[in-house]
């Protein structure tokens, strides 16, 4: 396979592969963890059983090979969120990963090897040899670089219970002021975090996008054990009198004006 032909395909359809387009420069720190996270969107659900398969037996293997760890490979809980209101059909044909590094440079270090391993290169094909522009594997692609705050500098795995579930949420926000008021509310001076441990949340990483499509914006994802985890520990975070007391603080008015809210279930392969 000539080489500009494996760029092409594999950044439509891969996780590991994608992993090849960061393109900015930034100085390397060891903390906070920055995260690779995309959502990919399949042109159909026997195209997104592909692109879940792939990523789980190939680019989650691939990524480890070369020190990125844990990985997640995720789908959106059709059954959970047909209960939210809000929530908008098109993530049920969404593929969503994410690659925790801890330096920027990392990133481009991974992909430089994922681009001369043979085997994965090999192993792509068979993936991806019946993709045409008139039956692509995928039709979109969305893709963040985040930077974890340095209250929470990592990427955690609160639970790997079969019956987990995960929950993304994306605040974004007006303007960047709005955006660095509502990063402090989640930090030690406005209690997020900290009430959400208390409440029984489990956060597996909270971030802020560098670059991306929903800008600016604080981005974070919740690991639950069950559908009544969930449910109980929201029920006890909403009432507790410090969120009432935080969420009537004009400090942090006016800071979320658009929420994306989407439970999530982990597909085979899957280390989150």
């Amino acid at each position: 396979m000539q080489r500009r032909q494996f760029l092409t395909t594999a950044c439509a359809t891969g996780l590991a592969a994608a992993s090849m387009q960061i393109g900015h420069s930034a100085e390397s720190e060891a903390q906070p963890f920055f995260i690779d996270f995309r959502m990919m969107t399949a042109a159909n659900a026997q195209r997104l059983e592909t692109m879940a398969k792939y990523n789980g037996e190939l680019s989650i293997p691939t990524l480890n090979k070369y020190g990125v760890s844990p990985v997640g490979l995720f789908v959106a809980d059709s059954e959970i969120n047909a209960k939210e209101t809000a929530y908008d059909k098109k993530y049920d044909s969404v593929l969503f990963c994410i690659a925790p590094f801890p330096t920027f440079d990392t990133t481009q270090e991974v992909a430089a090897k994922i681009v001369g391993d043979t085997a994965y290169r090999e192993s792509l094909t068979v993936y991806s040899q019946d993709a045409t522009s008139k039956n692509p594997m995928s039709i979109a692609h969305n893709r963040m670089l985040l930077r974890c705050l340095p209250e929470f500098p990592d990427v955690k795995v609160p639970s790997l219970s079969p019956g987990r579930i995960l929950q993304l949420r994306m605040y974004r926000s007006f303007s960047f002021e709005r955006n660095r008021a509502k990063v402090t509310q989640f930090t030690t001076e406005g209690g997020v975090l900290e009430l959400f441990a208390e409440c029984g949340m489990k956060p597996v990483f909270v971030s802020t996008p560098l670059y991306g499509s929903f800008m600016p914006s604080i981005v974070f994802m919740l690991s639950f054990e069950s559908e009544e985890h969930k449910t109980d520990a929201w029920a006890k975070f909403m009432s507790h009198p410090n969120w009432q007391k935080l969420r009537s603080d004009p400090a942090y008015a006016d800071t979320a004006t658009e929420i994306i809210n989407i439970f999530l279930k982990p597909c085979k392969g899957s280390q989150i």
